[in-house]
C-alpha cells in the first residue's frame, strides 16, 4: 500500500531554513538530505516510503539515537547560539543544517503522530514501530 500524506507547513518551513543555511554557505547534510529538504519544500504530499526513510534517519541522528543524536545535538548548539543564519564559521553548525533539511523538530514530532504511525503500520505491517516518546529538549 503506497499512501501519501500532506506535509505540514512547519516541516516544510524547517526544511526551507536548512536549505537557506546551505545557500548561505553553511556545511552540513548529504546529497540525500539536500534532496529530502527540497522534497519537503516543493511538494505538498509525501509517500509512506519517504516517511519510512525519514523515520530511519531520525532514529539514527535524533534524540532517540543511542549516541544522543549527532545532528540533533548540533541543532541544539545552533539554537543555544541564537540560530545564526550568517556567520564566519560555516562548519560549526553541520548538525543543525542536517536536522533542518529533514524537517527538524516539526518532522520528528509529526512522525510520532497517530496518523503517521497508522499509515506506516498499514504500509509496512512487519516493520518495527517507532518509539512514541518525544525526546526533544529545550535549548
Amino acid at each position: 500500500m503506497k499512501a501519501e500524506m500532506k506535509i505540514p507547513k512547519s516541516v516544510a518551513a524547517a526544511a526551507a531554513r536548512g536549505l537557506k543555511l546551505r545557500r548561505s554557505g553553511y556545511k552540513g547534510g548529504t546529497r540525500t538530505g539536500w534532496m529530502r529538504g527540497r522534497q519537503l519544500v516543493t511538494r505538498s504530499m509525501i509517500d509512506t516510503r519517504s516517511l519510512a526513510d525519514m523515520r530511519t534517519w531520525f532514529a539514527r541522528h535524533g534524540p532517540d539515537a543511542s549516541n544522543g543524536g549527532t545532528s540533533y545535538n548540533g541543532y541544539l548548539k545552533w539554537k543555544r547560539d541564537g540560530m545564526p543564519m550568517h556567520g564566519t564559521n560555516k562548519l560549526a553548525y553541520r548538525g543543525a543544517v542536517a536536522w533542518l533539511l529533514w524537517g527538524g523538530d516539526a518532522a520528528y514530532t509529526w512522525l510520532k503522530t497517530a496518523a503517521v504511525r497508522t499509515a506506516m503500520k498499514a504500509a509496512f505491517p512487519g516493520r518495527k514501530a517507532a518509539s512514541r516518546a518525544n525526546n526533544l529538549q529545550k535549548a
